[in-house]
């Protein structure tokens, strides 16, 4: 009977105390923050684009996530992310196909590591210059946007609120991960 509890003890601190840390050596991106409200949608075909600045708050800035409407399927063209410093310097494109993007996709546009990102100004462009008025993307956009989120624009035009995004940052060390796991876990435990 002492044997079935101290095993049972033992799997509890296992579980509770070193599985999380096992668990973090395999994240390779963490998530700025959580995606503001999916407010409205803003169509980007042919010559409409869309246009995001934002601070980046971290170190090591290495994607953007968002959602992204493709009703019906009806996109199948090229569509690209174009992220730019400050100074209108072209730094990463990504490109997607939307043939592979479900209607309220959340995609993860994921990119070499900007070393020295944190603090510094970013704009994204979003466009899809091949598609036409029946094969429209759609980009979901708060009108409850964090502050680090700066000025949207649709067609150059200055638009209220800001595109629902999430930076996505890669970790310096995997045992800063794992610190940065227990310390949170502790802090809502205590």
């Amino acid at each position: 009977m002492k044997k079935m509890i101290w095993f049972t003890v033992l799997a509890v601190l296992f579980s509770v105390f070193i599985l999380p840390g096992i668990l973090a050596l395999g994240i390779r991106y963490i998530p700025y923050d959580i995606q503001p409200p999916l407010e409205g949608v803003k169509d980007i075909y042919g010559q409409f684009t869309i246009s995001q600045e934002f601070i980046s708050q971290e170190a090591q800035l290495a994607g953007i996530g968002m959602t992204i409407k493709n009703p019906n399927l009806k996109n199948k063209k090229e569509f690209f992310l174009n992220l730019y410093d400050d100074k209108g310097q072209m730094l990463r494109e990504i490109t997607y196909s939307g043939a592979n993007v479900e209607d309220g996709s959340y995609l993860k546009f994921l990119f070499d590591p900007i070393a020295d990102s944190k603090g510094k100004v970013y704009n994204i462009t979003l466009s899809n210059p091949s598609a036409d008025e029946e094969e429209v993307l759609g980009v979901f956009y708060t009108l409850n946007k964090p502050d680090w989120i700066g000025r949207m624009s649709f067609n150059s035009e200055e638009q209220e609120g800001g595109i629902s995004l999430v930076t996505f940052h890669k970790p310096l060390t995997k045992l800063g991960v794992i610190k940065t796991i227990y310390i949170s876990w502790l802090s809502r435990l205590l």
